[in-house]
């Protein structure tokens, strides 16, 4: 088999666009991932140490404060001497004027007296 220098010349050229055309976009997107997936794991692991300086009873204090904030004037009371629940601060209060006997109050499963 034999080809002219005159038909390699057009093939040359046709396989050099080939060549300086090709797609690294693929390559470029498994090393952006790469670098992605490190850096999520670096994060996870300073997360981790992170969450195990706290002791379980700050975060379960922490909760229950962002909680609080969270509900608002929704907090419920309850009357020890009914056994009646109210919500609010409020409404425990009036209660408290109506019935002024009733001063023995749970909040937050510890004992409060009123006014709240």
């Amino acid at each position: 088999m034999r080809l002219s220098l005159i038909a390699l010349i057009p093939l040359t050229a046709f396989l050099s666009v080939v060549h300086a055309r090709s797609d690294y976009t693929y390559e470029a997107r498994e090393h952006i991932d790469e670098l992605a997936t490190r850096a999520f794991e670096g994060s996870v692991l300073t997360t981790r140490q992170d969450l195990a300086d706290l002791s379980t009873r700050d975060l379960l204090n922490e909760l229950g404060d962002r909680l609080q904030r969270r509900l608002g004037d929704k907090r419920r009371f309850l009357c020890v001497t009914c056994s009646k629940h109210f919500v609010g601060a409020k409404n425990a209060n009036k209660h408290v004027e109506t019935l002024q006997t009733h001063t023995n109050w749970i909040f937050n499963k510890q004992e409060v007296t009123p006014p709240f």
